[in-house]
This record gives C-alpha cells, sequence and structure tokens, in this order.
C-alpha cells in the first residue's frame, strides 16, 4: 500500500506515493484535527454509492476509484467534494470534514480500524 496515515494530536497526515499517487493526482493532504467532525470505518460499496463525477484522478468501476469526485449526501445538499483513494478492499476510513473542500476523504488501508479509533480519540479531545 502506497498511502501511509499519521495521526498526531493536532493533525492528521496522509502521503501518498507511488501508483497511488499518479492514480489520484495527489501527494497527500495534512488535516488539522479541529476541522474533523468524524472518522470511522465504512463499507467500500457505501462510499461508491455516494460518487458522482470524477473532477480529477481515475475512475475504472469495480477496479479503482482515485482522486477527487463530486459527492451527494444524503440529505441532498449539492456541491460537496471527495477525495479517495479506493482499489478492491471491503472497507474504507472514512473521514468527514467541516465546512471544506473535500468534505470526504476515503482510503483504503490496512489500519482502518485502528486509525478511525485514534482520530476519535483526538476528537474526544478538542
Amino acid at each position: 500500500m502506497a498511502i501511509s496515515v499519521v495521526v498526531t494530536d493536532s493533525s492528521v497526515d496522509i502521503d501518498v506515493t507511488g501508483v497511488d499517487r499518479f492514480w489520484s493526482l495527489s501527494r497527500g493532504r495534512v488535516i488539522p484535527i479541529d476541522e474533523i467532525v468524524s472518522a470511522r470505518v465504512a463499507p467500500r460499496a457505501e462510499v461508491v454509492r455516494r460518487l458522482r463525477w470524477r473532477v480529477g484522478g481515475t475512475a475504472f468501476p469495480r477496479v479503482v476509484y482515485a482522486g477527487h469526485f463530486l459527492i451527494r449526501r444524503e440529505d441532498g445538499e449539492r456541491g460537496l467534494r471527495a477525495w479517495v483513494s479506493i482499489r478492491r478492499g471491503p472497507e474504507l476510513l472514512e473521514i468527514t470534514l467541516r465546512g471544506r473542500h473535500p468534505r470526504l476523504i476515503a482510503l483504503e488501508h490496512p489500519d482502518a480500524h485502528d486509525l478511525a479509533w485514534f482520530i476519535g480519540e483526538r476528537l474526544a479531545r478538542v
């Protein structure tokens, strides 16, 4: 996996390397903890269902979704964006942000459960 995620007390640092950098057209992100609303492990099908138009990146259905996408929220709000790096894994780390572009970050990571827990612990302190 060419994506590393480091959770600190002040931020979540996502570093993208290798072919994932090529597919997603991104080197990664630094997300301040105070801009995160929630972090959870989400089923791949649920996240992929929310993706709409690809704005920049790669989309090969059922194989890889990477880069920037427009998304639709359940409440019908429009114009929201997501940054994703998804392959074929069944579970994804989903991070929801407040009032930022992107509003949603979803990525496949072998330690998604632990990362969601670590981020949740930092959110409880804020």
